[in-house]
């Protein structure tokens, strides 16, 4: 579900609050299938949730991690590229689409992809995490152990200050 140009801008002009608000709805029944297991109903849930307001970006990070659930990395790809074009600072969905290409064994696009998350959000355990498992399959055992530690450190101090 790619927009031109010409169709994204006529798109996001035509959006109106009830359809934003409808949208919402969509998402959080997508999250609700999700967090279920239910991927296949969180993707339609996604997916409407994107017929109403193309321009919320959790939908189409969500949409993209419902995929990769389903071993779709190649369409859950296009849809971390699409929230990406709409936020380029959406570190989770940096991560998720580091995560994504890691699992296709495209480790060095996946550690930039890590990277990025990291420059938007240095605290970002899970992208330190991610980060040390796609250096470790690049073969770069010293700095796979230093983003570790660094996870490890993040996540201690913040169990400390809960």
């Amino acid at each position: 579900m790619m927009f031109t140009s010409f169709a994204w801008a006529l798109a996001v002009m035509l959006v109106s609050e009830a359809d934003t608000a409808e949208a919402r709805r969509w998402l959080e029944k997508g999250n609700s299938h999700f967090n279920s297991g239910r991927y296949e109903n969180a993707l339609e849930a996604y997916d409407r949730a994107i017929g109403h307001d193309p321009t919320i970006v959790d939908a189409w990070n969500n949409r993209g991690i419902a995929l990769s659930y389903m071993g779709r990395y190649e369409d859950a790809l296009k849809s971390y590229d699409e929230a990406l074009r709409l936020d380029p600072n959406h570190a989770f969905a940096w991560n998720n689409k580091g995560m994504a290409l890691g699992s296709m064994r495209r480790y060095q696009e996946a550690l930039a992809c890590f990277d990025r998350a990291l420059e938007i959000d240095a605290y970002f355990i899970g992208a330190w995490y991610n980060k040390s498992h796609a250096m470790a399959a690049l073969g770069r055992a010293r700095e796979a152990r230093a983003a570790m530690i660094t996870a490890k450190t993040l996540e201690s101090a913040a169990r400390r200050c809960r």
